[in-house]
């Protein structure tokens, strides 16, 4: 018999390996078999990995179906990492099936729990993230300043990332001054 971990390993590889739909069944075993062993933590992680294999095959109603109710498991259990990351994942299917007003809180949502535990790479995501949302919902002020704030955050910023920077930054001088 094959334990959870491994086919947690198994679902990785598959994933890695962009065969999507193997690894969704990997990891929508791994979290039954979590799950059967009282694990909610290590159920709920597989169940997100399980939204982001449907989120990279756009599979936006498999996906919501597949995270929904992870990050209430993770806040119950103390784990805001986790919680915050499942927020953002739940956010990213929301987008894809179009509830942008959804997605859009469930983001900031996301970046206040990032902030606060200083995890400056996935809260640079979420911002960047969101401002894509503001500018379908025609908030293009707040797309500028959430474009912005992502790419304060972001490690180590693309030539192209640079290039918008300054234009952003620029932008927002401007704006500013008049």
């Amino acid at each position: 018999m094959v334990s959870p971990a491994e086919l947690k390993a198994q679902g990785m590889e598959l994933f890695q390996a962009d065969l999507l739909e193997a690894a969704a069944a990997k990891f929508a075993a791994a979290a039954e078999a979590f799950e059967a062993l009282g694990d909610r933590g290590n159920a709920a992680e597989m169940r997100n990995n399980l939204c982001v294999t449907h989120l990279a095959a756009k599979n936006w109603a498999a996906a919501l179906a597949a995270v929904r109710g992870t990050p209430e498991v993770f806040q119950s259990l103390g784990d805001r990492l986790r919680q915050a990351q499942a927020l953002s994942n739940l956010a990213a299917a929301h987008a894809g099936a179009g509830d942008v007003p959804r997605a859009a809180d469930l983001y900031q949502q996301a970046i206040e729990i990032f902030t606060e535990l200083g995890e400056h790479e996935n809260r640079a995501a979420c911002w960047k993230a969101l401002s894509a949302l503001q500018l379908k919902q025609g908030q293009q002020l707040q797309a500028l300043a959430s474009m912005q704030a992502g790419l304060e955050h972001t490690p180590q910023l693309s030539p192209r990332e640079q290039m918008l920077k300054g234009m952003i930054d620029r932008a927002m001088h401007l704006l500013k001054k008049g």
